[in-house]
């Protein structure tokens, strides 16, 4: 029986693809009417900033854009946060609506440590966003200790911010920027830090290029969650428009599917709960 588990999160464990462009889109659609813009200046304004910071969920994003500061150029944050405070419950109710996890995950979860199997998390979101999703759909309490990237601005974040995330100690391993999947190193780390051999581990993540990839190199089974590329288009299209990659992202990610389009996952599954008979 395997020892460990790491897991990535999101379209793993939820469907990322899915809340985050119904939320953003409600988001659009108010934002395009308080501030009489039209859709696609939105979305430019958005991605400049998503570039900016490396990540295209910048928590209120929207109170930096251009054209917000043209329509209030003498305002502060704090009076472009009320301004724009229609927008900012128009995605926060979408996103409490849309935010739930893949069948079974609960379950297997619960089974899981129950078992004696540690369960550990990785992702490449930023802490903030990815601790505020484990909190709301409730998984903290099965994971041992979650690995992510530190915030590219961490230190201009504000001091309730930065409590919060300390406030979580030790449960969170803050990995540096360039710790990046596909790199094998960061799985065998993590394995080195858990105290488990690679070979009594699992890594599960939907991603052939990153995830399993990075899994096979370091000799730990990987798992590909097949379902997590189940997205609808016009939610992808949506993330699309505005991502956050740069010109040099864009080739790295060509590198990279041109590298390990081969991959081959050591086990693939169709629903979460199927980890249960792999492990």
């Amino acid at each position: 029986m395997k020892k460990m588990i790491v897991t990535d999160l999101d379209n793993t464990l939820y469907d990322w693809v899915s809340f985050y462009a119904q939320s953003f889109d409600a988001m659009l659609t108010k934002l395009e009417g308080v501030l009489e813009v039209s859709r696609d200046e939105l979305i430019q304004d958005f991605k400049k900033i998503h570039v900016k910071h490396g990540n295209s969920e910048y928590p209120f994003a929207a109170l930096q854009l251009d054209c917000v500061k043209r329509k209030l150029p003498a305002s502060t944050s704090e009076e472009r946060a009320r301004y724009l405070d229609e927008a900012f419950h128009s995605f926060n109710s979408t996103r409490k609506k849309s935010l739930t996890c893949y069948p079974g995950v609960h379950d297997t979860l619960y089974k899981l440590r129950e078992m004696g199997v540690v369960i550990v998390g990785h992702t490449e979101a930023p802490i903030r966003n990815a601790i505020f999703r484990l909190e709301k759909l409730d998984l903290i309490k099965y994971m041992k200790h979650l690995y992510s990237p530190q915030d590219r601005y961490y230190e201009e974040l504000n001091e309730s911010s930065k409590n919060w995330i300390e406030s979580y100690g030790d449960f969170i391993f803050k990995l540096d920027e360039e710790e990046r999947k596909p790199n094998p190193k960061l799985l065998l780390d993590i394995c080195a830090r858990e105290g488990v051999d690679p070979r009594d581990a699992l890594y599960v993540g939907d991603s052939l290029v990153k995830d399993i990839a990075m899994a096979n190199k370091a000799g730990v089974d990987s798992v590909f969650a097949s379902y997590g590329k189940q997205h609808e288009k016009k939610y992808w299209d949506i993330l699309v428009s505005i991502t956050h990659w740069s010109e040099s992202d864009v080739v790295r990610e060509s590198k990279l599917k041109e590298a390990y389009a081969h991959e081959k996952p050591a086990f693939t599954i169709d629903n979460f709960s199927e980890l249960l008979d792999i492990i």
